[in-house]
């Protein structure tokens, strides 16, 4: 990890210790860092420090951002300048403890010396409303039925098998004949709307907003097989004789008793494979990959190449916990991810604005207003709001 690297970990670190979110890995990048110098002692301790902590939070509301921000770097650093490398540690950390309207905000400082970009907010207060329970199913006849959180339905399809459809979503019991041919549905969830399915077979699919789930009422012979447009969180059911497939993005994800996180929508280059427990092998026309738990495959569409790597797995299945967590990520691509969940529509008017970096801890069933208020407060970007949609520029 190069230094640069190292100062913005800990400055995140740190912010996640303050916004009781951290993990044991920022606690361990605390301590190592902490105890390599005296200097590093000395500005945690001032850091955590709760009387400072509340003047500093205080400043916070009585200044715009910007005065805020040097105010705040003023006091932890006690106005002293040690160096250019310990100038950038003591202002990206320093920022890990600057506060604003429920939101918590970290800079870097980059190494040419100019302002960097990266924010981070968290909090659970938005014009744009959070989604719910929902989903359009196709059934094999083609009927599409319409389903709402409060529904409560019961199908037969033409094979036998018995749908039903509730608060925890729709269920399939087979109860026809296995060797008669397979009858499709397909659930489909709009913008805004997310929904649980269970499969024939006792496999358990959430469906993210904006998502297609193609697969069989009933599922015979020797393999499990699913198609999949959008997100979807699987909880495979295990079969050692029958291994189960999703099809997306032109990979196959096959399993056979195993939990893990597909991300595969149609306007995305990559198709993102997590993987909580069990063991998932992915092959396409190029190749074969095989990632164990903890690990994330990522499948670059366009070329084929598909590489592998650790990561907190937390972080990319926290919407099913009802979390929105978001590490150092474009605001392009965390909006983007947003508008399917909150339905607005987005316009960025300066390209610059597209690369700022968010990170954000969001409660995915309350509104957006905690990021549109940070954003806004931040001065990295200025918003404005019409409707339904957010202008995007960048501030001068």
């Amino acid at each position: 990890m190069d230094r640069e690297h190292e100062l913005f970990r800990v400055a995140a670190a740190l912010a996640a210790l303050f916004t009781g979110c951290e993990k044991e890995e920022d606690r361990q990048a605390i301590e190592a860092w902490s105890g390599e110098d005296a200097r590093h002692l000395e500005l945690l301790e001032r850091l955590v420090d709760k009387q400072r902590f509340e003047e500093n939070l205080a400043l916070t509301r009585q200044y715009p951002g910007e005065e805020a921000w040097e105010r705040v770097k003023e006091r932890v650093t006690g106005g002293k300048t040690r160096g250019r490398t310990w100038r950038r540690l003591a202002a990206g950390i320093a920022a890990a403890c600057l506060f604003t309207g429920g939101a918590w905000v970290y800079l870097q400082v980059a190494g040419d010396g100019k302002a960097g970009r990266e924010i981070a907010v968290t909090g659970n207060a938005s014009p744009f409303t959070s989604g719910t329970t929902g989903v359009l199913l196709t059934l094999g006849d083609g009927r599409v039925v319409n389903i709402g959180k409060e529904t409560v339905l019961e199908v037969m399809e033409q094979d036998g098998t018995t749908v039903v459809i509730d608060s925890t979503g729709a269920g399939y019991l087979h109860a026809g004949d296995w060797q008669q041919e397979m009858v499709y549905n397909v659930a489909r969830t709009p913008t805004g709307m997310e929904f649980p399915v269970t499969l024939s077979d006792g496999t358990l699919v959430y469906l993210n907003a904006e998502s297609s789930l193609r697969f069989p009422v009933s599922f015979t012979g020797e393999r499990r097989e699913v198609e999949l447009s959008g997100e979807a969180f699987f909880k495979v059911a295990t079969d050692a004789g029958r291994p189960f497939t999703v099809r997306a993005g032109g990979v196959e994800t096959r399993v056979a008793g195993t939990s893990f996180n597909l991300r595969a929508y149609e306007n995305e280059r990559v198709v993102t494979v997590t993987l909580l427990e069990g063991s998932v092998a992915l092959a396409s026309e190029e190749g074969q990959w095989v990632i164990v738990p903890g690990e994330q495959a990522l499948y670059v569409k366009m070329t084929g190449r598909c590489e592998t790597r650790v990561v907190d797995v937390e972080h990319y299945t926290a919407w099913r916990s009802g979390k929105f967590v978001f590490r150092n990520e474009r605001l392009e691509d965390i909006l983007s991810y947003l508008a399917r969940w909150y339905g607005f529509e987005y316009t960025f008017h300066d390209e610059e604005a597209r690369d700022v970096v968010v990170g954000a801890n969001l409660d995915r069933y309350n509104n957006m207003e905690p990021i549109i208020q940070m954003l806004e407060r931040s001065r990295l970007v200025r918003l404005t709001r019409h409707e339904n949609k957010l202008e995007i520029y960048l501030a001068r």
